[in-house]
């Protein structure tokens, strides 16, 4: 019975400390306004959405950098309390940065036939 009952401890305790950090490459920039987290709402131990997909294109015009996924006290003594039946989680999504790409202009950078010492 201690045997079970110690196995049960360490399988609850171990399901609270998990995180999932997604990037995508680009430069961070700011969260979206509500974004930053935000209570991302889920069911029977996470396998059935319960928040819905959110639609990165237009919460994030010039792309996604990061995407973070992690419980906190709160969210995983809601959790706890149902059974893991009702899983929430904190979501933060992170925009990309803009990147402006500037053209060099003809006068500075293309050199001319002149300048490299050809007739």
């Amino acid at each position: 019975m201690l045997r079970a009952v110690t196995l049960l401890l360490f399988s609850l305790l171990g399901t609270g400390c998990i995180e999932t950090h997604l990037y995508s490459g680009l430069p961070p920039g700011d969260p979206p306004r509500g974004y930053e987290n935000r209570w991302h709402v889920s069911y029977l131990f996470g396998l059935q959405e319960g928040s819905g997909p959110y639609d990165l294109d237009a919460l994030c015009p010039s792309g996604w950098s990061e995407l973070t996924v992690t419980p906190d006290f709160f969210t995983s003594v809601a959790g706890l309390m149902t059974f893991y039946l009702y899983t929430p989680n904190r979501v933060t999504i992170v925009c990309a940065r803009r990147i402006s790409i500037e053209r060099p202009s003809s006068a500075q950078g293309t050199p001319t036939p002149e300048s490299k010492g050809q007739p």
